[in-house]
């Protein structure tokens, strides 16, 4: 990862913020991209809403500017919304597909053709709640919309691998299981609980497992590796 330029979208907290932190430490040039940044900030943190096709455009004129190039793009910004299937308004249901899925489509197309130039790749974080679901009672209910955007996130990762590989562009995608972040700070103790212990190793994963998962299908290790999705769960799905 020496000298990798690398973008990771929600860098300012959680899981993003791990995996920069980690992917930084490996010796890549770091290009953390949040809402909640400021511009002028300086070139290394770069206010983005994904939502925002202008936001994108800007995003890529200050890291061409200032980079010449782009090599992994991790598109990490992602949320949710606790509402069941019936609950959910059209508002809200929107808004999460606006950020967890058009933000990843949107991210992929507008540095398709810097990452073809240097043959780089995409890692996309999708969720185990993409592939299976997740548990719900009266008082903490599952968020239909969030699964259902990680689900499309899986397939938009699938349809770029086919799609890019002959550009020389690899796209895959981590899993992540139940981790301690604040995505379900809300959640009490018992609902937490229900969901750690759906995985055979018993226990929330820590922000810092991630990062090594994405590092190694950004590396050039993994040149053979593209439209991959790998859980990091604890043996969530195997379960």
């Amino acid at each position: 990862m020496k000298d990798k330029v690398v973008l990771v979208t929600g860098a300012a907290r959680g899981l993003g913020a791990a995996v920069a932190e980690h992917l930084e430490a490996a010796g890549a040039r770091l290009v953390r991209a949040d809402q909640s940044f400021s511009d002028g900030e300086g070139p290394e943190k770069v206010a983005l809403d994904v939502s925002s096709a202008d936001s994108w455009k800007r995003c890529a004129a200050s890291v061409r500017e200032e980079f010449g190039r782009l090599d992994v793009l991790v598109n990490n910004a992602g949320i949710s919304c606790r509402a069941d299937l019936l609950t959910t308004d059209d508002e809200d249901f929107d808004r999460v597909l606006r950020v967890n899925v058009w933000g990843v489509w949107r991210g992929i197309k507008t540095f398709a053709e810097d990452l073809a130039a240097v043959r780089g790749c995409v890692v996309n974080v999708g969720s185990v709640y993409g592939a299976s679901t997740a548990p719900a009672s009266r008082t903490s209910p599952s968020s239909v919309a969030y699964q259902a955007s990680k689900a499309a996130v899986h397939q938009i990762t699938r349809v770029a691998a086919v799609e890019l590989a002959p550009r020389g562009v690899r796209v895959n995608a981590v899993l992540p299981g139940v981790f301690r972040t604040a995505l379900l700070a809300d959640l009490p103790d018992a609902e937490l609980n229900r969901r750690v212990q759906r995985a055979p190793m018993g226990r929330p994963g820590e922000p810092s497992e991630l990062g090594p998962v994405v590092e190694l299908l950004a590396d050039e290790a993994a040149s053979f590796v593209t439209g991959a999705l790998i859980p990091v769960d604890g043996g969530h799905l195997a379960a």
